[in-house]
Parts: C-alpha cells; sequence; structure tokens
C-alpha cells in the first residue's frame, strides 16, 4: 500500500499560469473584459497624497468573484482569494504575494457607493 510522506521543499517551481486550466471560467472572463475601465469610474474617489492603496480592479473582481461563486461571506471570500490558485490568478496575485483581506471590501463599498458598483456589473 502506498503512502505518502511530505518532505517540504525548499524552493518551488510552481506557475499560476500553468495551474489554471485554459477554459477555466475565471480565464473566459480574464480574456473578454479589459478591466482597466473601472480606473476612469474609481479616479474621483482617490486623491494624488496619502498612502498607496489597493488597485481598485482587485477590489472589483473580489467582488465579481463572489458574485460569481455565491459567496456571500466577505471572511469566506477573502479566504478564497488566498487559497484558491485559480481566483489568485485571476487577481493578479502570486504565490508568495497575499490578497487582501475582507477589510477592504466594506470599506470600497462606502467609498464608492452603489452607483460605481451597478456600473461595474453593467460594464461586465
Amino acid at each position: 500500500m502506498g503512502r505518502l510522506f511530505p518532505q517540504p521543499k525548499l524552493f518551488y517551481q510552481v506557475s499560476l499560469e500553468e495551474r489554471v486550466p485554459q477554459d477555466h471560467l475565471l480565464r473566459k472572463i480574464a480574456s473578454a473584459v479589459d478591466f482597466r475601465f473601472l480606473y476612469d469610474y474609481v479616479r474621483p474617489y482617490y486623491s494624488h497624497t496619502g498612502a498607496p492603496s489597493v488597485d481598485p480592479v482587485v477590489i472589483f473582481k473580489m467582488s465579481l468573484l463572489g458574485h460569481l461563486y455565491g459567496i456571500t461571506s466577505e471572511r469566506k471570500l477573502a479566504e478564497e482569494c488566498r487559497l484558491n490558485l485559480a481566483f489568485m490568478w485571476f487577481l493578479g496575485y502570486d504565490l508568495d504575494e497575499m490578497p487582501p483581506d475582507q477589510s477592504i471590501l466594506p470599506k470600497a463599498r462606502a467609498r464608492f457607493g452603489r452607483e460605481v458598483y451597478e456600473q461595474f456589473f453593467r460594464h461586465v
């Protein structure tokens, strides 16, 4: 009977590009939608001074993931964005990077308001 004895490796050669199937829904969305349109929608809500912010495309893509996959809990959505390789790829993160936590989502909703989210979902 075979047994798996995991041995931690010092280095890994893993590419999210290779791990996400070519026919995955998120690949189809990424190739069909140029999310840069969002920068025009949200520009009025940002200042040119202050600390760097989370890319608004990431925030809206997280909301889209929640909608597509029926994830209504922000905490669960943030967890899935950290654990699901396809989600990480879609958001533009690599394995050594950490997507935003759940606290960013209510802050973004308060900042942008319903109108910007409606524009986003109509566009997508």
